[in-house]
């Protein structure tokens, strides 16, 4: 893990602004769980962002997903449609690969996404020279970012690159004498902070690392390129997506961010990238500029390397596929999600989960319904206030007010008491699911039940 304490930092520095007469940079602000809190934080405005304002960038779902966030609630779905049809219009490498990334963000299948296999359509693009090329319809060799997502999204998808030496060469061959790259991939002259972090990434998914001579040259040349203060720049300003792309691609090969050369006189990337953001959450592409979506997303991503030791690419697929979802409830809302072999439907209830004493309700009837338990199978003795679910054998025995439930007749603890209000009986979501073999997973931010299949 590649986690820093600067919770004493944080403290000590809050304190000197504040008797300085000054305000505190929104890092100081964390006095413990730095890396987390500024995650939560920017991972909160994000989802806030689109409330006020529709759908996000790609890759505001793409770092929510990786960062551990459940999209159930977001407007993701609708962006992966849309990103689909300007794919097949242009025919863009670009588009083709942030879709995969971005189905999978959204708990879907890139080999078969609305009748699309996307995943064999970027294999089929590779070009003998082992490029992928930058049109799937009309080739191309000058976009050096085309290439590269295409080898992380491949990886993430867990998918075979089919000539993979040749991808490694030809991307190999791009490099710099500086050990610097460069988007336009026919330029040999200029160098650049945020292609060298892309370019990083692919020789990670690539399985290069240190003993790499192309990967010692690029990180050889990032070290000269960072500031005393920690900071990277591009295109002649301090921001915060290059330090972003930094962090992410030293992640990507196995190096800690943080220590040694990078580690500089007066701090370090992270404390150069959390001083990019601000009160709301959000982060600011160049200081003094004010809140952006672009620079929120790419730090969000950063940060989550930097609290798991992993790129976004690895943590995008480790996020539980589609069908491993069982079912989704949202705190006030009157639908739920249905995930099967045959993918998602969404089921409407006439009543809606609620919170109280910090435990999420669920109705009675839906949440059987949703774990598979038959209609006959469920048993209301109004008489006792007795709830009874049965399925494959096992028999779940809940009586509103009590703490005590039962399965199989044996006693259990269940936290909380079944609540019957306005008629009807809500259970908690946790201790039925889990009495049925599921796992249960729950999104603060959003307000989500997530029931998994499996342990």
């Amino acid at each position: 893990m590649l986690k820093r304490k600067y919770s004493s930092l944080a403290w000590v520095l809050a304190v000197a602004l504040l008797l300085a007469g000054t305000s505190a940079p929104a890092w100081a602000l964390y006095e413990k769980g730095s890396v987390e809190g500024a995650m939560n934080s920017a991972a909160a405005y994000l989802l806030k962002l689109e409330k006020n304002g529709g759908i996000l960038s790609y890759w505001s779902y793409i770092a929510l997903a990786a960062s551990g966030k459940d999209l159930n609630t977001t407007q993701a779905g609708r962006a992966c449609e849309n990103l689909l049809a300007a794919a097949k219009q242009s025919g863009d490498m670009n588009y083709y690969t942030v879709l995969v990334l971005a189905v999978l963000a959204n708990g879907g299948d890139p080999y078969n996404y609305l009748g699309e296999n996307i995943i064999k359509q970027i294999q089929d693009a590779q070009l003998p020279s082992g490029k992928f090329a930058d049109n799937v319809k009309s080739g191309g060799e000058q976009l050096l970012n085309a290439h590269i997502w295409a080898i992380l999204a491949l990886q993430a998808a867990g998918a075979e690159i089919k000539d993979k030496e040749k991808a490694l060469g030809w991307l190999a061959a791009r490099q710099h004498a500086d050990g610097s790259f460069y988007w336009y991939a026919e330029d040999q002259k200029t160098s650049d902070v945020d292609s060298t972090g892309m370019a990083l990434m692919a020789l990670g998914a690539l399985g290069e690392d240190m003993t790499s001579p192309v990967v010692q040259k690029a990180v050889a040349y990032l070290e000269k390129a960072q500031k005393e203060n920690g900071c990277f720049e591009s295109w002649g300003a301090e921001n915060a997506e290059s330090c972003s792309t930094v962090i992410e691609g030293l992640v990507a090969v196995g190096l800690d961010p943080l220590t040694g050369s990078f580690n500089k006189t007066k701090g370090d990337v992270l404390a150069a990238l959390l001083g990019f953001q601000l009160a709301d959450g959000s982060f600011e592409h160049i200081a003094g500029t004010g809140g952006n979506e672009i620079a929120t997303t790419q730090a969000l991503m950063a940060l989550g390397a930097i609290s798991s030791g992993r790129p976004f690419y690895e943590r995008l697929k480790l996020q539980p596929a589609a069908t491993s979802y069982k079912a989704r409830f949202v705190v006030g809302k009157k639908t739920y999600a249905i995930f099967s072999d045959q993918g998602k439907r969404n089921e409407t209830m006439d009543a809606a989960p609620f919170i109280e004493n910090g435990r999420t309700y669920v109705p009675l009837r839906y949440l059987a319904y949703a774990l598979d338990v038959p209609a006959e199978s469920i048993f209301w003795d109004q008489k006792n206030s007795i709830a009874k679910l049965v399925k494959n054998g096992r028999t779940i025995t809940l009586t509103v007010g009590q703490k005590t439930g039962y399965i199989d007749g044996n006693p259990r603890d269940t936290g909380v008491a079944p609540i019957l209000k306005e008629g009807r009986v809500y259970l908690p979501a946790r201790f039925v699911a889990e009495a049925f073999g599921y796992k249960v997973n729950w999104d603060a931010v959003s307000q989500t039940v997530s029931i998994i299949t499996g342990s």
